[in-house]
Formats: structure tokens, C-alpha cells, sequence
């Protein structure tokens, strides 16, 4: 740890996502994301203060590799539970190299005595406050072990411009990325977003509209959980974009297609494509992760309102619900096909650390493997109660081989606008995840594992 030296001089800081084998574009060493760029780095980056004049570097190992020999004063490290492992490597290697290593993120923030074993320090929870007051100890030399940011008493919270011209913006199929809102106004049970917190902070619509006229081009995105969760802000953001002329995408819940006001101001201002969770076709399992707003039989109403206003949708659907025997794959098939819903996308319940069915699966004993790397949604670590952990797997991959055979691409691409190629792109992307979900052995059902050793450590809080 190089702590002294940095005291002096200035400041060496390279921010780190670990790879979370996201779909990419692999030709020889290029690589290239086939979704939008992520927020994580480049706000970080916009957060250190400017009187540290610091020489700051991000490396998304999602689309880029890590150069040999580099070296920084401070590396901080942005964790996801499926990344922890990669990120607990990086961190050894920077610290024997004399970095101080800062951990942060998500799986951080949930276990964050687990992410001390593995770093000089650890930020939970946002960093608006945390990360700038960390950087400003370090360069006094009084550096804290932990960080962390209480629950805001103010619904509003304000961030800087996002650094964008640090990330490698041609890596991406969408480089631009804001966001509106932090949190969520609900409590889905599989969701680490309410594990986090409970609280839904707004960024203020000035704020927002000004970092969306900062970007040169047309096409951006929201990565809100739920950009529509308060409907009247909403409509506030959406009514200021219309004289922007932007295309946009982002997350908002099945609840937004009820609202015919909202629907009409997302067309005008640009909307393009959502991305909604429509989650399973059993009312039943709806309800068991606290999401009985959804309503399966409005899916097919939900899809017509959107075509209507040439939105597209990503719809998401989970697989591994206790209400759910293997009959639900044919059944989320015919559903989607007829529905037309625009690009698929299929996930296995994964039950986060710190969720509710996290807990759940853990009193009714149910957790197979504890190997973060799995918990990724794209594997089978528990029990399932009306099938096999063997059946989950293998009709998981099936149905994604069977969606996006070009026969039922075909049945869901409806106009060949600017929409129709999102759709096209969309579909031919995940038609080649569903063959590399089939040949690759990274997808094959893990082996069971009980928890780590040494787990339980001293609390820092």
C-alpha cells in the first residue's frame, strides 16, 4: 500500500468493472458490447474532487483487458455478486503491487464483511458522499477501513456530469447512459435493489435534462430500475425531452402501459424500446415474489398499446418459480410468439444475499451452491420445488434455442423502421447467446458447494 508516497504527489486512480461475460462481439482481441454503456466508472470518475488533480483511468473488462505493468496510487474496484470472484483476484494482484484497493458495488454493499477480507477499504451503499470523502482522507493520510452512506432524508439527490469522455464509447452499441432515478418504490422479492435500500431518490429534471443536452447523439438511455415509478415526475422529464428530439430506451414496470397520459408523452418524447418484466405467465408466482401488479392476462392488451406507439419491447421472463413445473417453457413460448413481445430475454431466479428469497431458500435449506460466480441468472443454484435443478437447466436453454429460431423471429418482427432494426439486432444478438448458452461448458449445471469458511467475520459498522 503505497498510502505514503501518494501523500505528496498526484494522485494514480484507476476505477475497475470486473467482466461479467455480458453478450459481446468478440473479433480476435476487440470486443464490443451489445448493450448500453454503464454509469458505475464514468460517475465515480466525476465524483473525485478536482482539487486532487488526479490522473484517472476506467477499465470496463466487459469490452476491454487490462494492460500488463499498470499501476495506480488507488484502484477501486465496482463488484456484482456474479463478479465478486474476479474482483477478490484483481484486488490481490493491485495490492501486492502496493495499491490501496477500495471495494464498492453492489456484493459489497450486501456482504460487506466478506468484501473486507479482500480490500484496504469498503464503500456501501451510493458513493455521492462517500467516494470524494475517502479520496480527501487518503490524501491526508487518514484513511477509513469503511464508508458508509446513511439513508438519505431528502427525496432528491444530485450527481455531476458523468465522465464520459474516459470510457471507450465505440465499445458499446449504446455509449450513452443517464439516469433519472435511484431505488425502487417496490419490494419484489428475487430484487437486491430493496435489499440496497429502501429508498426512491429523484435526480433533480433540470439536472437530468441538461446531462441528456450534453450528449452529441440521438440515441440514449435510462438505466433507472423503474424510470415511470413516479408517474408525475415522469411525465415532467418526458415533456422537457419532446423539443430534444432523442430516441431513448429504459426500465419502467408493467404498471406504465395503464396510464394512457404517460404512454402518449413517452411516444412524443422518443421512446423507443422498454424493457418491462413481465417475469412468468402463472399469476401465482407473480404473487409470490410481490409483484401480483403484473397481470398476465393484460400481457397481449400491454403489447398491442406499445406497438401502437412503435415501442418496442425487451420482455423478461424467469424461470424456477415454486408455482412452476416444466410445462412453463412451452407455455412462455406461445405466450411470447402470440404477444409479439419484441425481444425476449430469460432468466433463472438466482437468490441474491441480502433478498427475501434468499432468506426463504436458506431456512427451507434449499441453496445448493454459495459460488458467487454462479449467481449470474443464468444458473440453477437451488432447488427447485416442481422440477429438477437437471429440467430447470435444460429447458432453460431450450427455450432460448426454440425463441430465436428464425421462424419465431420472424413471427415477432412487425415493421422494419428504425424500431424493426432494434428488434432484427436484438433478436440475431440472442440468437447467438442461445448457441453459445448450449456449447459453452461455462453454462452447465454447477456442482453443489456449501458456504464459504470464515464467512462470518467481525462486523465494521
Amino acid at each position: 500500500m503505497n498510502q505514503t508516497n501518494a501523500i505528496n504527489t498526484t494522485l494514480r486512480i484507476l476505477l475497475i468493472l470486473p467482466d461479467a461475460r455480458i453478450h459481446k462481439l468478440k473479433i480476435g482481441s476487440f470486443q464490443r458490447s451489445m448493450r448500453e454503456a454503464p454509469l458505475t466508472l464514468t460517475v465515480l470518475a466525476a465524483l473525485i474532487p478536482a482539487e486532487l488533480n488526479a490522473q484517472i483511468r476506467i477499465i470496463d473488462e466487459n469490452v476491454q483487458k487490462i494492460p500488463e505493468g499498470i499501476h495506480a496510487d488507488i484502484v477501486g474496484i465496482s463488484v456484482l455478486t456474479g463478479t465478486s470472484e474476479r474482483a477478490y483476484e484483481l484486488a490481490r494482484q493491485f495490492r501486492n503491487q502496493g495499491s490501496h484497493v477500495v471495494i464498492g458495488g453492489v456484493h459489497a454493499t450486501l456482504l460487506p464483511e466478506e468484501a473486507s477480507l479482500h480490500a484496504d477499504t469498503v464503500i456501501t451503499g451510493s458513493a455521492e458522499l462517500t467516494w470524494p470523502q475517502f479520496l480527501r482522507d487518503f490524501k491526508r493520510g487518514e484513511v477509513s477501513r469503511i464508508y458508509s452512506e446513511s439513508e438519505k432524508s431528502s427525496p432528491e439527490i444530485s450527481s455531476p456530469l458523468p465522465r464520459r469522455d474516459l470510457q471507450s464509447s465505440f465499445r458499446y452499441n449504446v455509449p450513452d447512459t443517464v439516469f433519472a432515478t435511484r431505488g425502487c418504490r417496490h419490494a419484489c422479492g428475487f430484487c437486491t435493489v430493496p435489499a440496497l435500500s429502501r429508498s426512491f431518490l429523484k435526480r433533480p429534471v433540470s439536472e437530468v435534462i441538461d446531462d441528456i443536452k450534453s450528449i452529441d447523439n440521438r440515441l440514449i438511455v435510462f438505466n433507472d430500475v423503474d424510470l415511470a415509478s413516479d408517474r408525475e415526475y415522469a411525465k415532467e422529464i418526458f415533456s422537457a425531452m419532446i423539443p430534444l428530439k432523442k430516441k431513448w430506451g429504459g426500465l419502467v414496470t408493467f404498471q406504465a402501459g395503464r396510464d394512457a397520459e404517460l404512454l402518449d408523452l413517452m411516444e412524443k418524447s422518443g421512446c423507443s424500446y422498454l424493457l418491462i418484466g413481465f417475469e412468468s405467465v402463472h399469476s401465482e408466482s407473480l404473487k409470490e415474489i410481490k409483484k401480483g401488479f403484473n397481470k398476465t392476462e393484460d400481457y397481449r392488451e400491454f403489447m398491442k398499446k406499445m406497438h401502437e406507439r412503435r415501442i418496442s419491447i425487451q420482455g423478461c421472463f424467469i424461470f424456477g418459480f415454486d408455482f412452476e413445473d416444466t410445462g412453463v417453457f412451452q407455455e412462455t413460448l406461445d405466450l411470447v410468439n402470440e404477444s409479439k413481445i419484441d425481444i425476449p430475454r430469460y432468466s433463472l431466479l438466482t437468490p441474491y444475499p441480502g433478498t427475501d428469497l434468499f432468506k426463504k431458500l436458506e431456512i427451507e435449506n434449499r441453496i445448493v451452491s454459495y459460488d458467487w460466480k454462479n449467481y449470474d441468472t443464468m444458473h440453477s443454484v437451488f432447488t427447485p420445488r416442481k422440477m429438477s435443478r437437471e429440467e430447470l437447466t435444460s429447458g432453460f436453454k431450450k427455450i432460448y434455442e426454440d425463441t430465436f429460431r428464425m421462424s419465431n423471429i420472424k413471427k415477432r418482427i412487425t415493421t422494419y423502421d428504425f424500431n424493426g432494426i432494434i428488434n432484427i439486432v436484438g433478436n440475431l444478438t440472442y440468437k447467438k447467446f442461445a448457441a453459445r448458452l448450449r456449447s459453452d461448458p461455462f453454462y452447465s449445471l454447477p456442482p453443489k458447494s456449501g458456504r464459504i469458511q470464515n464467512r462470518e467475520v467481525p462486523c465494521l459498522m
